[in-house]
C-alpha cells in the first residue's frame, strides 16, 4: 500500500506541474493562437470554395446565355425558311433556357452575397490575427521582464540574508587561519625564538634550578 500512495503521489505531482507548466501565460496565448490560427485557415478554405462555386455559376450563366442567343437565331432562321415547327422548338427552348437563366442569376446573387460575408468576416480575422500577435508580443515582453525581476529578486532576498553573512564569516575565517599561520611561521623562524624557546624543558628543571641558585649567590657577592 506504501509503494501504491508514493506511485500515486509521484503522478499526482508531475501531473500538476505539467498543468502549471502548461498554464503558464505564454504557453496559454500561444495555443490561443494555434486555435484562431486554424480557425483563419477554415475560414480562407471556406472562401476558396465559395469562390469556386460563384466562378462555376457564372460559367453556367453564360453558357446558358449562348443557348439562348443560339435558340434565338435558329427560331429567325426557321421563320425564314419556312419551316414554322423548328422554329416552335427553338422557341421552346429558348424559353426554358431564360427560365434557367432566372433562376441561376438569382442563385448567382445569394452567392455573391455570401461570398461577400465570407471575404469580410475573413478581413476581420486577419486584422485580429494582426491585433493578437502584437499583444503576443507585447505579453511575451512583459512576461520576460516579470521573469527577470522576479529572477532577481528571489536572489536578492536569498543572497542578503543568507550569503552574505555566511560569506563574511568564510572570509573572516580564511583571514584568522593565514593570520594563525604567519604567526606560526614567525615564531619558528625568528633566531632568537629557536635560541631561546619560551617553554622549560621538564628534562632540565635540575640544572636550572642549581643554575639559577648559583647566579643568586653571584649576584649578591
Amino acid at each position: 500500500m506504501g509503494i501504491l500512495r508514493r506511485v500515486k503521489e509521484l503522478f499526482l505531482a508531475e501531473t500538476n506541474g505539467l498543468l502549471d507548466k502548461c498554464e503558464q501565460p505564454l504557453n496559454m496565448v500561444n495555443q490561443y493562437m494555434r486555435e484562431f490560427d486554424l480557425e483563419l485557415a477554415k475560414g480562407q478554405k471556406a472562401l476558396a470554395n465559395q469562390l469556386f462555386i460563384e466562378r462555376r455559376q457564372a460559367a453556367l450563366i453564360a453558357e446558358t446565355e449562348n443557348q439562348i442567343e443560339k435558340r434565338d437565331r435558329q427560331s429567325r432562321l426557321a421563320v425564314k425558311q419556312g419551316e414554322e415547327h423548328i422554329a416552335k422548338l427553338a422557341i421552346q427552348e429558348k424559353l426554358l433556357q431564360e427560365k434557367k437563366l432566372a433562376t441561376y442569376q438569382s442563385q448567382y446573387a445569394t452567392i455573391q452575397e455570401q461570398t461577400k460575408v465570407l471575404e469580410e468576416r475573413i478581413a476581420q480575422l486577419l486584422v485580429q490575427s494582426e491585433e493578437f500577435n502584437h499583444r503576443r508580443l507585447l505579453l511575451a515582453s512583459r512576461a520576460n521582464v516579470a521573469s527577470s525581476l522576479k529572477e532577481m529578486s528571489q536572489t536578492v532576498v536569498s543572497f542578503q540574508t543568507e550569503n552574505v553573512s555566511k560569506g563574511f564569516a568564510r572570509a573572516e575565517e580564511k583571514v584568522m587561519l593565514i593570520e594563525a599561520e604567519l604567526e606560526a611561521m614567525q615564531r619558528f623562524q625568528s633566531p632568537v625564538n629557536r635560541s631561546a624557546p619560551q617553554y622549560l624543558d621538564p628534562g632540565l628543571k635540575d640544572n636550572i634550578e642549581k643554575a639559577l641558585e648559583e647566579l643568586k649567590l653571584q649576584t649578591e657577592d
